[in-house]
């Protein structure tokens, strides 16, 4: 959750008295750390998440303040705030409508406020915060690792969670990132935050096991959905050389189902990463809800070669095509005239193959009860479980 610029705003305000001239929409964003910035040669280094400030020395000339924010936003900072009163006085309106399309918080503090005193301040702020949240995340990790931790770690949440109320689980998966170092992830981990609307609830947001996890309690359904597709619209604009999944399992009651909250999640981003869909539900996979939450995988594995093998190994042998035969004769519902028009190959043909089938799996195909089974080894195929 972090200390946010909303935060800076409440707690701070006879302090510093800070003034929001722009991108309220992005205050809810936490900050890393703070960052003095007077030249924009040195914002290439920031990881993201980084409050700037500045007296305006370095940006005094028309269109350079602009510029300022503009970089910034590149290398994705959470604000700026303006020291105003000596070499910058007014805010120029181009820089105001930035900030705005691109929700990003623009703050002005008066020149008799002290930067020095502000960003120790604001520094030990999100010291103190992101020592909470690794602590938060950690009790979470600690569940998934060990189940039998669940007790102990819903007592851990108590104070930042409603332990009793609902919990809902997101995956965010990036192609390639498993061969990112820790430094990179933590980048990453910064910026996908950042494309987070404000969320209004307590939440945990961390790398776990090849995956992003965002972790939300007592969010209404229609809000996180609307964050789901926010999120990803923006990251889709600011991360388009990266593909990415998200797999969003079913909102649960109390902790002790966050576990399950998880495992669905982790179905639903697999799933879409397997079949190349942007963003998952668990509650839209229909069938593949139950293939997915079969922990022994070995028995899927069984299940397809148990059904299928005659047909593979005649295939093999005589360079066939029952096996695909059978996937197109369930596909069609049975109609030899659309397999055949699919496979471009004869209907005699195709009732050829068709009781080469029956014969070979010693099944007539012919009742719903003969059929199901084979539609599941299928639906098996496709998630590429087979060895």
């Amino acid at each position: 959750m972090g200390f946010t610029i909303e935060d800076a705003l409440a707690q701070t305000e006879n302090q510093y008295h800070l003034k929001l001239l722009a991108g309220q929409l992005g205050c809810a964003n936490a900050i890393s750390w703070v960052h003095l910035i007077e030249d924009t040669t040195i914002i290439r280094q920031l990881w993201g998440k980084e409050l700037a400030v500045t007296t305006g020395l370095g940006f005094q000339d028309d269109g350079a303040l602009l510029n300022l924010v503009q970089k910034l936003i590149q290398y994705h900072s959470v604000g700026l705030i303006i020291n105003v009163g000596k070499y910058i006085f007014d805010i120029p309106t181009d820089v105001i409508d930035y900030c705005n399309e691109h929700d990003f918080p623009l703050l002005t503090t008066p020149w008799k406020v002290h930067l020095a005193d502000l960003i120790k301040d604001f520094s030990m702020r999100c010291l103190y915060s992101e020592k909470e949240d690794r602590q938060i995340s950690k009790y979470f990790k600690n569940v998934f690792m060990n189940p039998l931790l669940i007790e102990d770690s819903r007592a851990g949440l108590t104070t930042a969670f409603d332990v009793d109320g609902t919990f809902q689980v997101l995956l965010v998966h990036i192609e390639n990132s498993d061969q990112w170092d820790t430094i990179e992830r933590r980048r990453m981990l910064f910026q996908i935050e950042l494309y987070f609307e404000k969320i209004d609830c307590a939440y945990s947001f961390f790398w776990y096991d090849g995956y992003f996890v965002l972790i939300v309690n007592n969010l209404d359904e229609n809000e996180f959905d609307k964050t789901i597709r926010n999120m990803y619209e923006r990251a889709q604009k600011r991360m388009n050389k990266y593909f990415i999944h998200v797999g969003v399992g079913t909102p649960l009651k109390d902790f002790r189902n966050v576990i399950l909250a998880y495992k669905r999640a982790l179905s639903a981003v697999r799933l879409a990463t397997q079949f190349h869909q942007p963003i998952l539900y668990f509650r839209d996979m229909g069938i593949y809800q139950i293939i997915c939450s079969i922990e022994d995988q070995e028995i899927l594995y069984d299940m397809y070669h148990r059904l299928l093998d005659p047909l593979i190994q005649y295939d093999q042998k005589h360079h066939g095509e029952l096996e695909k035969t059978l996937y197109y004769y369930l596909e069609y519902n049975g109609s030899p005239q659309a397999m055949a028009k699919h496979l471009y190959t004869h209907r005699n043909t195709i009732n050829y193959r068709l009781n080469k089938i029956k014969e070979l799996l010693h099944n007539q195909l012919s009742s719903y009860e003969d059929l199901f089974p084979y539609m599941m080894a299928f639906y098996i195929k496709k998630m590429g479980m087979m060895k």
